[in-house]
């Protein structure tokens, strides 16, 4: 792939095969089916091949994560 378009800041997009997201996040095939249809994890299918977005997944996790705010 020709990274000469990336700006000088910006990472390569990196994509991931569901094998690779169901071991880095220790769930079953069933439970990613689930998440990438209730649209928890945004998915990208190429032929019969789902595709996911290395940035996007943490984003999900983040934008999902439990914070509890400190009042002043």
């Amino acid at each position: 792939m020709d990274n000469k378009h990336l700006k000088r800041d910006e990472k390569p997009i990196t994509w991931l095969r569901s094998c690779d997201v169901r071991e880095m996040l220790g769930i079953s095939d069933s439970t990613l089916q689930t998440m990438r249809i209730n649209k928890t994890l945004p998915a990208y299918k190429l032929g019969s091949t789902w595709f996911y977005r290395e940035d996007e997944i943490f984003e999900s996790l983040l934008a999902g994560r439990n914070i509890k705010i400190r009042e002043a």
